[in-house]
């Protein structure tokens, strides 16, 4: 009896947990220099349905992917938002400046496996697409998995995000003492 309403007791905390977790409302930032605009827009309408609570640093002069690419990466720094999104002609070039932050997990996708492994092998925070290479259709389906997809609780894949942190920090001494 006892072990029964201890499972009882665990089953209300996760469902109260879930609650509490359905309520929250999650939040993203988007960026995209003009060449990623279409699927930008298309990722911003879809976060919009599924209740997240949306910022678009894209403006309305043409910007550079490397603005485009600091400015989100910047922004995610702070980590005041869970998910960011951002978007050039390849993906590449924004990918490549959003990483250069150290809050930063930015992971080029143009597959909805490869945006689910991001999240669960890599906890990524950031997907980078590329307007040349993937159509709206698409780009709303890779963001939906990325989105619906949590890291890993798997312990070696924990380890190694840790290792990934501590190597950033590491980096991060190595670089400061080139001139």
């Amino acid at each position: 009896m006892r072990k029964i309403k201890t499972i009882l007791l665990l089953a209300a905390a996760v469902c109260f947990s879930a609650s509490l977790f359905a309520q929250a409302k999650k939040t993203a930032i988007l960026a995209s220099d003009p060449i990623g605009l279409k699927i930008k827009d298309a990722v911003k309408d879809l976060l919009v349905k599924e209740g997240f609570e949306v910022v678009d640093l894209t403006g309305s002069e043409h910007q550079n992917y490397v603005d485009v690419g600091f400015n989100l990466g910047r922004e995610m720094n702070d980590k005041k938002y869970d998910f960011g999104f951002v978007f050039c002609g390849t993906g590449m070039g924004v990918n490549l400046v959003a990483n250069k932050f150290k809050n930063v997990y930015c992971a080029l996708c143009e597959t909805e496996e490869a945006a689910k492994m991001a999240r669960i092998v890599n906890n990524a925070n950031v997907l980078a697409m590329g307007g040349k290479f993937t159509d709206e259709a698409r780009a709303r389906q890779i963001a939906l998995a990325f989105i619906k997809t949590e890291f890993s609780n798997d312990a070696f894949l924990r380890g190694c995000y840790k290792r990934v942190q501590e190597k950033a920090e590491e980096i991060n001494k190595i670089n400061s003492q080139i001139k």
